[in-house]
């Protein structure tokens, strides 16, 4: 196969070698074979002059001079024979292309009049021929053109907004199913949309089943495309509560939990975990599959957006210490606070204990930071008892 396509490839270059040209190339970058990519340029450089002087003819009426000079003439019969030889000998291999179907059928009418000596005679009836600069003639089989700026024409659902963003939910008509919208609010300051960015950034240099996948972002609007999830956490528990045996609950919790551990595993620290940011996609046979989002206050290595004194947010975090240390300071003890309170939520379906005694949320959030559990692991340990404890008591 090889063989083949070197050979095909050799044979229309020697028949091009004194006018290769790279004037089209750009239009065949997607070509996986720079020497074709060469080809392509050089016939596509030979065919527009012809069909150019064409066009001086036409259309053609049984008054207008319906002469085709002989240079052009055997110019493009060359063009076109090469280019209809090469389609043949390529049609099986990893490099067939086709002929763009207008220029298609206006080769093979071509065909029916050129001649190799003596000039042409156009037929009557011939129309102006469109001119392909900025259009490519031969398109690889094997490949989809995809849009590099997707306008988004769908109806935009807002389902969500927060101090800095607005997050809408819309569905995309090719892709046939639903993505998420989240666009920055008109006025942030330079240093916010720095942070907003950033987030987006972070989210999509996560390649892990339980973070949310962002797609695309669009910096004259400041908004980037992500997935679609079903439900916050907070909606699911909050509707289903009176209905989810524990099973469920250990599921989604340990689910949080590994996906916590990618994260520290990334050096990063999300510092905003609650039941609105962690979210749940629904799938078949009632699948759920914890997705984290929203890493606005991402505290990453070398971060410049750390900023000293910065007011605290995340509504589980511990303000008892951070507002001693700063949020500056915030660490992962802090994370591990907000989530045993995530983990509570999940089994109890409250967002703190109230009267409840419950050893698992005492020590995960005693305002002694060294009796806190002190790695995932841990936490994944006292959680998985936590569990099996509450189903013999209720």
């Amino acid at each position: 196969m090889e063989k083949i396509i070197l050979n095909a490839i050799t044979a229309a270059k020697k028949d091009l070698e004194n006018v290769l040209s790279n004037e089209y190339k750009e239009l065949y970058k997607n070509i996986n074979n720079e020497a074709l990519q060469t080809i392509f340029s050089t016939l596509h450089s030979q065919i527009i002059p012809c069909f150019r002087a064409m066009n001086e003819r036409l259309p053609a009426t049984e008054t207008s001079n319906r002469h085709y000079w002989a240079q052009s003439s055997r110019q493009l019969l060359q063009a076109i024979n090469i280019s209809k030889r090469l389609e043949k000998q390529l049609k099986e291999t990893n490099l067939s292309f086709e002929i763009e179907s207008y220029y298609q059928q206006l080769f093979d009418n071509c065909l029916k009049f050129l001649e190799s000596s003596g000039g042409s005679e156009i037929p009557i009836g011939m129309q102006k021929i469109m001119l392909y600069y900025e259009i490519s003639i031969f398109n690889p089989k094997n490949n989809i053109e995809i849009s590099t700026n997707p306008t988004i024409s769908a109806n935009l659902k807002l389902i969500g907004e927060g101090s800095y963003a607005q997050v809408f939910k819309y569905k995309d008509k090719f892709y046939n199913k639903y993505f998420t919208l989240k666009r920055a609010k008109k006025n942030l300051d330079t240093k916010e949309l720095e942070r907003f960015k950033r987030e987006f950034d972070t989210m999509q240099s996560f390649n892990n089943p339980y973070m949310l996948e962002a797609y695309s972002f669009n910096p004259q609007r400041n908004e980037y495309i992500m997935e679609y999830a079903d439900f916050t956490l907070k909606s699911y528990i909050d509707e289903h509560n009176n209905n989810l045996n524990i099973q469920i609950r250990k599921n989604i919790g340990l689910q949080i939990i590994k996906a916590f551990k990618y994260v520290f595993d990334k050096d990063i620290l999300h510092r905003d975990i609650s039941p609105n940011n962690i979210l749940l996609k629904k799938y078949d046979n009632d699948l759920l599959v914890v997705k984290i989002s929203d890493f606005g206050l991402v505290k990453t290595p070398n971060s410049e957006l750390t900023s000293e004194n910065t007011e605290i947010k995340g509504s589980f975090n511990d303000y008892s210490d951070l507002s001693r240390v700063g949020f500056e300071n915030y660490d992962k003890h802090h994370e591990i606070f907000a989530l045993t309170r995530i983990l509570f939520f999940v089994v109890i379906g409250k967002t703190n204990n109230g009267r409840i005694k419950c050893p698992f949320f005492d020590k995960g959030t005693s305002g002694n930071i060294e009796e806190r559990y002190k790695t995932l692991d841990e936490l994944e340990k006292a959680f998985s008892s936590y569990c099996s404890q509450y189903d013999k008591q209720n």
